[in-house]
């Protein structure tokens, strides 16, 4: 592809919407190999992202350890992308991560480890949200105890996503009468359940549309929906059937799947039109 040629793609593409930072490590993380720099100036140019832009945040990428280069202008993941690119693609086995509810809770305790830190604190939060649990009592975070792993193994799971090694973890049950989590406060289940329903249609509508759309418009779509039902999916609380819908949350990861599928194919042509399948 010439220089013209990225400069006439460039031009005819929209206003950016999507943050640069995330747009490349997204990018980067769906390859199925480490991906060039010129690779990623011409699919970002798909979401008006301009070539010294893309230059600029592989550079603060890589400096900051979300991004790595395994040899000159060529780039991977790096450590510090790498947990949460891990949690995430988890997605299409969600459900056999679960297991029955008993009624019992998993908690985990930090008031001993504060909040100054805002950063630390950010790591930490999103790192709870990311398995589920929900601000109790000061101090405080629980989930229902449906996850099918041990706590230790649940424990390492949110220390490499951020949380402090000093957090404390338990199973809790028989709290007094009154006392115990009321999921209704603790998660918008309603709007989950929403949630579900609006993702489901979304990518329905759109693949019964696909023939109408060109190459760029399909790849540019699919990537941008599929990133926000999968972000949905990565921070979904997985609640048991006793709290939601869960038929809601299977069918939106079914749907998920065949939109998935989908879009790999369309961004493989895209890629292959440009001459930039290979690294």
């Amino acid at each position: 592809m010439s220089a013209s040629s990225i400069a006439a793609c460039n031009m005819s593409s929209p206003e950016p919407t999507y943050p640069a930072k995330k747009l490349i490590i997204n990018l980067v993380k769906e390859a199925a190999r480490p991906v060039s720099a010129s690779a990623l100036i011409r699919m970002a140019a798909l979401f008006g992202v301009e070539s010294n832009t893309v230059r600029v945040t592989l550079n603060r990428l890589s400096n900051s350890g979300f991004l790595s280069s395994t040899e000159r202008g060529i780039y991977q993941l790096g450590e510090a992308a790498e947990g949460l690119a891990r949690q995430q693609r988890r997605w299409r086995s969600l459900e056999s991560t679960l297991r029955p509810w008993n009624g019992g809770w998993l908690v985990i305790y930090v008031a001993h480890l504060g909040r100054r830190d805002r950063k630390q604190l950010r790591r930490r939060e999103r790192a709870a949200a990311l398995l589920g649990f929900a601000a109790f009592n000061q101090g405080m975070l629980v989930r229902p105890d449906n996850l099918a792993m041990s706590v230790q193994s649940l424990s390492e799971q949110l220390q490499n996503l951020g949380l402090e090694p000093e957090a404390s973890m338990f199973r809790a049950c028989d709290f007094t009468e009154g006392a115990e989590p009321a999921p209704e406060q603790l998660w918008p289940l309603a709007e989950l359940e929403a949630g579900y329903r609006r993702r489901i249609d979304r990518m329905r509508d759109w693949r019964k549309n696909i023939a109408g759309k060109t190459q760029e418009d399909a790849a540019r779509e699919s990537f941008l929906i599929g990133d926000e039902v999968l972000r949905f999916i990565a921070f979904d609380p997985r609640l048991p059937e006793e709290m939601l819908d869960t038929a809601l949350r299977q069918e939106m990861i079914a749907e998920m799947s065949v939109f998935d599928d989908l879009g790999k194919k369309i961004w493989a042509e895209f890629m292959d039109s440009f001459g930039i399948q290979e690294s």
